[in-house]
């Protein structure tokens, strides 16, 4: 049966089997590439950029946290490496924002004028609503090689851009070969619009560690921090993009937002949220089928009843702080988008958020053009089974009751 399925394979492929071997033999040989040890992921990252400083000290205790869980996971040797590569590129761009900011001064007074940031749980249509809100000029996202190269490499321009391009390709061309399936559920490029949870990295305290990787002791933790330095950070990473590429409003899409807006809005006052409401089984289900190519990555097989309870309960966690969050802020703050509302007509969505935040509107024209022409994700091509993952529909919708009341967000028909 799972092979009529996007995701169907529950293990690595041989591919990926023959280059964790190649990884476990390092491992024996003792190089360092797999290496789970603070100091020297930092002695890495000040070799590869030949800068000593790293900013605010307060990305230490993270930084030990994750390694102290991920060295003691049953990892395998490939896994290692992803992990220990992810945190050394971390601490490379925190060397380089440092720097940066040393030379461009000019860079703390950048106004990040009225934020739009579009959350809710993932599989709800937030990425269709991000790339319809950036149609208009005066607006944009974030692509994929900024978020991930934040900080100019070389003094020119062109060539430094195309560097960036060519190192974010080149984590492109890794995850690819490991997940494959990647391209029928949410395609990736270089130049496409993606999550900002990249920028949370480089603080090592971003949710996406628990949800792509399973390390829940790590998630737990992160729900006992306080988030608002973290969101400094991030705002100053958005503040060293913005005077490379300015931009009027910035269009900000990441469901981790739903786990921490009090930080968020203490540190953007000012921001528009949008956030999306979709039937949370169907959510959970699509979910869990494209996290587990992140799973499978680091572990080299998934229990998928695990996933399945994992994703069920840190939602749950992630919507009951949203709504005490919201119930603390002026609800003029927030725009609800129902899934089945969006899906009917993106154009009237569209011009119904721009009215209530007083955003300029983008033209029918140019979004009927763009979800035309424009649209990367095929619908209807991404195909997952909620039963592989032990999800019952009818336990979920009453574990969300009150979600599903709040925001009369419309279920399918079982």
């Amino acid at each position: 049966m799972t092979n009529a399925l996007t995701v169907g394979n529950l293990e690595y492929t041989w591919q990926a089997r023959l280059v964790d071997s190649l990884a476990r033999v390092g491992e024996i040989l003792r190089l360092p590439i797999g290496k789970l040890d603070a100091e020297s992921i930092l002695a890495s990252a000040r070799r590869q950029t030949g800068l000593d400083d790293l900013g605010d000290p307060s990305f230490r205790e993270p930084l030990d946290k994750i390694v102290e869980i991920a060295r003691t996971a049953p990892m395998t040797s490939l896994g290692r490496v992803f992990i220990r590569q992810t945190m050394i590129r971390a601490a490379c761009n925190r060397a380089w924002m440092n720097e940066y900011v040393k030379k461009h001064p000019e860079v703390l007074d950048i106004e990040v004028k009225r934020p739009v940031f579009v959350l809710g749980f993932p599989r709800t249509g937030t990425t269709v609503l991000q790339n319809l809100l950036c149609l208009d000029e005066g607006r944009r996202g974030l692509e994929f090689w900024e978020l991930t190269h934040p900080v100019p490499m070389l003094d020119n321009k062109a060539k430094d851009e195309r560097k960036r391009k060519r190192s974010a390709k080149s984590m492109l061309d890794i995850g690819y070969f490991v997940a494959p399936e990647m391209a029928e559920i949410h395609e990736v490029s270089v130049d496409s619009w993606e999550e900002c949870w990249y920028l949370f990295s480089n603080t090592f305290q971003v949710l996406n560690y628990d949800l792509a990787s399973g390390m829940t002791e790590y998630g737990d933790w992160l729900m006992t921090r306080d988030m608002t330095q973290a969101y400094r950070e991030y705002k100053l990473a958005l503040q060293i993009l913005l005077h490379q590429r300015p931009a009027e409003n910035l269009v900000l899409k990441c469901p981790e937002h739903l786990w921490f807006l009090d930080a968020l809005l203490e540190v953007f006052p000012d921001a528009c949220i949008i956030q999306t409401h979709r039937d949370p089984f169907d959510s959970i289900a699509s979910y869990c089928s494209l996290i587990s190519m992140g799973r499978r990555s680091l572990w080299g097989s998934i229990d998928p009843h695990k996933l399945g309870a994992d994703i069920t309960q840190r939602f749950k966690v992630g919507i009951d702080r949203a709504l005490e969050a919201r119930s603390r802020h002026d609800e003029a703050r927030f725009f609800d988008v129902p899934f089945s509302e969006l899906v009917e007509d993106q154009a009237d969505m569209i011009q119904q958020i721009c009215e209530h935040f007083g955003l300029e509107p983008t033209s029918r024209a140019q979004i009927e053009d763009w979800l035309t022409n424009g649209r990367k994700d095929k619908r209807g091509a991404h195909k997952y089974d909620a039963g592989l993952y032990g999800l019952d529909p009818d336990a979920i919708r009453a574990r969300y009751a009150d979600y599903i009341e709040r925001f009369s967000v419309k279920c399918r028909a079982a």
